[in-house]
């Protein structure tokens, strides 16, 4: 594999579709980002150790050893790039979770703020959602307000914000809004638990009796 190769003898036998082969001038571009960029060489700078730390291989073995859970990182990063404030920015489903979270990075010294999605009570139908496309017709039903939870976070000057469960597409707006960096560490899946991978898993051969569906273009939910 090019990208993963033995030696630098190995980087270009990659297929003729290989990313690295075909496209030599942006694979420099992105590495003078790491050398030159404050921002990106911190990023990949705390990515890549972190990744060291946490699946290192001992000396003498061949298996990755995986030692922390995403949870476990996303604290040891927030201790390495030195930040003092973390932001929670969590769907109303996932109150217990970002409370948990909050309790957990404060008992490591960490100051947390928490904004759930409802925050702010607009109804709907005043930014134009229509009684049928509700989860629940004829009945108040408030917006996900992901822009105000990225405000309020704002204004709270947080060093990180950490995405828990918000909607697909609530999850872009909450990013771009965002002045601090994001990361996410609950994707929301409604029907697997928040483990969106699941469908992957299911979706092969030779477990793809339920989930086989989303590969066929007359899927409900995907190839269209």
């Amino acid at each position: 594999m090019a990208c993963w190769p033995k030696g630098p003898e190995d980087i270009l036998k990659g297929p003729a579709n290989c990313p690295t082969k075909n496209y030599p001038d942006l694979i420099k571009k992105a590495k003078d980002f790491y050398l030159k960029d404050p921002f990106h060489r911190k990023m990949q700078m705390a990515g890549a150790r972190l990744e060291g730390m946490s699946s290192q291989t001992p000396p003498g073995g061949t298996e990755i050893n995986m030692k922390m859970t995403r949870v476990e990182e996303l604290i040891m990063f927030c201790k390495m790039l030195g930040y003092k404030k973390i932001g929670f920015a969590h769907c109303i489903g996932c109150i217990g979770e970002a409370k948990e979270l909050s309790q957990i990075f404060r008992s490591r010294g960490f100051a947390t703020v928490q904004v759930n999605c409802k925050v702010g009570a607009i109804e709907k139908g005043e930014i134009g959602i229509a009684e049928d496309e509700k989860v629940r017709m004829d009945t108040f039903e408030t917006i996900c307000n992901n822009i105000a939870q990225a405000l309020i976070l704002n204004e709270e000057k947080t060093d990180l914000n950490v995405i828990v469960g918000l909607c697909l597409g609530h999850d872009i707006s909450f990013t771009r809004a965002s002045k601090a960096p994001v990361t996410t560490l609950i994707v929301k899946d409604r029907r697997l638990g928040h483990n969106p991978a699941a469908a992957l898993y299911q979706g092969s051969p030779p477990c793809n009796f339920y989930y086989g569906r989303l590969g066929k273009a007359t899927s409900e939910t995907g190839g269209r």
